[in-house]
């Protein structure tokens, strides 16, 4: 019980909530720039047949904040997203997927063992 009233009691973890308030926030934000984007895109194959590369290049790096947005929020990694590191490059290519529960997990660090190279990178 003392445990848990250090972790609300520490200024970490208020710093931390108001993080994942912003952040999600930053999400909301995210996913309707993402619909609007998916229904440029859809309306630019529907004239040229084609998707727009710099559309598509957007819907990427945008997919890939959320991405990094949700993996903050829930703990699953401490490196906060844009503003505090580089905005997703448009050309990144995700990683590979990592099914967690066929993963043996240090119980002192639970999820956070999963490593950075388990998800979107750079070519």
């Amino acid at each position: 019980m003392k445990r848990e009233k250090a972790g609300i009691t520490s200024a970490d973890f208020w710093l931390r909530l108001i993080y994942v308030l912003l952040f999600g926030l930053a999400w909301q934000v995210a996913e309707v720039l993402l619909l609007v984007v998916a229904v440029l895109q859809l309306g630019f194959r529907a004239v040229t047949d084609e998707a727009d590369p710099r559309l598509a290049g957007l819907g990427n790096s945008l997919s890939q904040y959320a991405w990094q947005i949700g993996r903050y929020v829930t703990g699953s990694s401490e490196q906060k997203p844009w503003p505090f590191m580089e905005w997703p490059d448009k050309h990144a290519q995700w990683g590979r997927v990592v099914d967690i529960s066929d993963r043996p997990v240090n119980p002192d660090r639970g999820a956070a063992d999963i490593h950075p190279s388990d998800g979107p990178s750079a070519p």
